[in-house]
């Protein structure tokens, strides 16, 4: 994917070669160049290009080999588009994220919610934490190609230690790069009777939006304990960020880790990280620290735990 000429080499994160995209005529791209390189050139249009070398565009995307230039180095990719939707049918940009499945009760919950652990000692109270993705799967990636399962499993062990510090057990469902299966997650909450479940990720807008434009953090629910949880959450993650990222609060999502009628869950999307500023935002420790302890805040909030006989100071 890399070409180099001189001292300057351009890269793309997304398409990666021969990746089959849905049928979508307009598309963005994200990538990389090296020192040396102000601007890339795509489709005959200059991008702009960060001071860390991470760039992101719009393309009209055409099947087949497209070139992206940067100074004097040129690099190329070739995407295959699925087939293009037969005459009469819908084919816009939008279609490209799957209809929302009908709901099935994961098999191993009951139908009623748990108790509240409202009263409990912080001891008492068992959380799971979700690193999203593993393994091959990567989730997103960012202009340098990092991987969002990365960026997932670094935060997610942040909030770990900020909830053990407040005196929760922590169960995670991963601690490496390992791929739990996706129904697998949840029941993990119910083998170890937990109290809450948290799956941590990092957003990508569907192919057709622009990342500049859409990113935003947000936290999202399928019922109303989830809501409750999902609700608390959000409240210190916008304090955390104040002006810096967009809140777009708690949206209903029907996730297979959400979908959960007894444990209260939810999926956190801290940021988005197809764009520049947003993937140095991702990988920066203190940041990642701060989403934690704002997560664990939260958190302090739903449970409404007692210490010595006395609710937590807020």
């Amino acid at each position: 994917m890399t070409a180099l000429a001189l001292a300057v080499a351009v890269s793309i994160a997304f398409p990666r070669e021969g990746q089959s995209l849905p049928y979508v005529t307009r598309c963005y791209v994200i990538g990389s160049v090296s020192d040396g390189a102000t601007n890339v050139v795509v489709q005959g249009a200059n991008v702009a290009v960060h001071p860390q070398g991470g760039w992101v565009t719009m393309v009209d995307l055409a099947e087949g080999v497209n070139v992206v230039t940067a100074g004097t180095a040129t690099v190329s990719f070739k995407v295959a588009h699925k087939p293009k939707p037969a005459s009469g049918e819908a084919a816009t940009n939008s279609a490209v994220r799957p209809p929302e499945k009908k709901y099935e009760k994961l098999p191993y919950s009951a139908d009623a919610p748990k108790p509240h652990p409202r009263g409990k000692r912080p001891g008492e109270v068992t959380v799971v934490i979700d690193a999203g993705h593993g393994g091959s799967d990567t989730g997103a990636w960012s202009p340098h190609g990092l991987n969002e399962k990365d960026a997932n499993l670094l935060v997610a062990k942040a909030v770990k230690e900020a909830l053990e510090r407040r005196g929760y057990k922590v169960v995670m469902t991963r601690e490496d790069d390992s791929f739990p299966a996706l129904y697998d997650r949840p029941k993990v909450a119910h083998r170890c009777g937990a109290d809450a479940f948290i799956s941590i990720h990092h957003n990508a807008p569907p192919l057709d939006k622009d990342p500049r434009v859409l990113r935003y953090h947000a936290i999202y629910a399928w019922n109303d304990i989830g809501v409750a949880l999902a609700t608390a959450l959000n409240k210190r993650m916008a304090e955390a960020f104040g002006a810096s990222l967009a809140n777009n609060g708690v949206p209903h999502a029907n996730f297979a880790v959400t979908r959960n009628p007894e444990i209260p869950s939810c999926l956190v999307e801290v940021d988005f990280i197809t764009t520049p500023e947003g993937e140095i935002d991702c990988w920066d420790r203190a940041r990642q620290k701060r989403v934690a302890e704002a997560i664990a805040a939260g958190f302090d909030d739903w449970a409404g735990t007692v210490t010595d006989g006395q609710p937590p100071a807020r």
